[in-house]
C-alpha cells in the first residue's frame, strides 16, 4: 500500500501500547494499536516498545510524513537553569549531560540528549531518550520510505500545546504507574519532576500529586493546575488547587 506525501502519521509510543494513527488526505482518520509484551530477562525496556512499533510500520504503507511521540516512561528530563555563561549549544549540551550523570549514573551514557531552543535570561530543558531507541525507530520508519519530521516526548508536545494558557502555573501529565509535573512561572519553566507514579488510585495519586505541588510551590506563582490524561482518572486535589482537566496529545496510547 502506497501513501499520499501529503497523508500525515503519528506514532504514540509506550511500555503498554503502541499506537499509530492516520490523519489521510482525504478521507476519515484512522488508527491501529498494537499491545506491547513486557520485556523478557535481560531486555531492555525499550526493546519490546520497539518491536510493537516496527511491526506497526510495516502496515503503514509509504511515503507519508511520520512523527513520533514518546511516553514520559521513556525519557529522562532536566532542567538547565540560566546562565550567562553557558548560551552556546555545546556548553548546554555539557550542562545537561553533567545534570544526567549526576541524576542517573552510568545509565546517562545510553541517551541521546536534545535540547530547547535557547532564550535569554530563561531556563530550558533537555530530554534524553536511550539512543538506540532512537536508532531503531529511525531505521524502522527509513525502511518503510516514511518522512520523520519529529521525535517528541510527551512533555514537550504537552507544553506546546498548553502554552497559551499556561503562563504561571502547572502542567501534571498521568499516566499508568507514571507521573510527571512541569511548573510554569512568566513562561518560563521553573520546576520539573518526572517519576514511577506509587498507585493509580485516584485518592492516593491525588495525594502524591498534592505532595509535590506543595513541595515546589515555592517556585510558580498561582494554584493553576492543567491536568491531562485519559490513562487513570483525574484525582481531586485539596488545598485550594484549581485543576483544568485537558485533553492529552497522545492520548490514543494511555487508555
Amino acid at each position: 500500500m502506497s501513501l499520499s506525501w501529503l497523508d500525515r502519521l503519528t506514532l504514540f509510543i509506550h511500555p503498554q501500547r503502541v499506537v499509530l494513527e492516520r490523519q489521510p488526505w482525504r478521507g476519515a482518520p484512522s488508527s491501529q494499536t498494537a499491545e506491547v509484551a513486557p520485556p523478557t530477562p535481560g531486555e531492555a525496556d525499550w526493546q519490546p516498545v520497539l518491536a510493537a512499533a516496527d511491526i506497526l510500520l510495516k502496515t503503514a504503507g509509504q511515503g507519508a510524513g511520520l512523527r513520533i511521540v514518546v511516553a514520559d516512561h521513556l525519557v529522562r528530563y532536566a532542567l538547565l537553569p540560566w546562565s550567562e555563561m553557558l548560551t552556546g549549544k555545546a556548553a548546554r549540551l555539557h550542562m545537561a549531560r553533567a545534570l544526567f550523570r549526576n541524576a542517573l549514573g552510568e545509565r546517562a551514557a545510553v541517551l541521546d540528549i536534545a535540547l530547547d531552543r535557547p532564550a535569554f535570561g530563561k531556563n530550558g530543558i533537555a530530554a534524553g531518550i536511550d539512543r538506540q531507541l532512537l536508532a531503531g525507530l529511525r531505521a524502522a520508519a527509513k525502511a518503510r520510505r516514511l518522512r520523520l519530521n519529529s521525535v517528541q516526548p510527551r512533555l514537550i508536545a504537552e507544553l506546546a500545546a498548553q502554552q497559551t494558557q499556561l503562563n504561571d502555573g502547572w502542567l501534571a501529565c498521568l499516566d499508568l504507574g507514571w507521573l510527571t509535573l512541569a511548573g510554569v512561572r512568566d513562561g518560563e519553566l521553573a520546576s520539573l519532576r518526572n517519576h514511577r507514579a506509587s498507585t493509580t488510585e485516584p485518592a492516593i495519586l491525588a495525594g502524591e500529586l498534592g505532595g509535590l505541588l506543595a513541595a515546589e510551590s515555592a517556585t510558580v506563582n498561582g494554584k493553576k493546575v492543567l491536568i491531562s490524561t485519559s490513562a487513570v482518572a483525574a484525582p481531586k486535589l485539596a488545598g485550594g488547587w484549581e485543576t483544568t482537566l485537558v485533553a492529552p496529545v497522545a492520548g490514543g496510547v494511555h487508555a
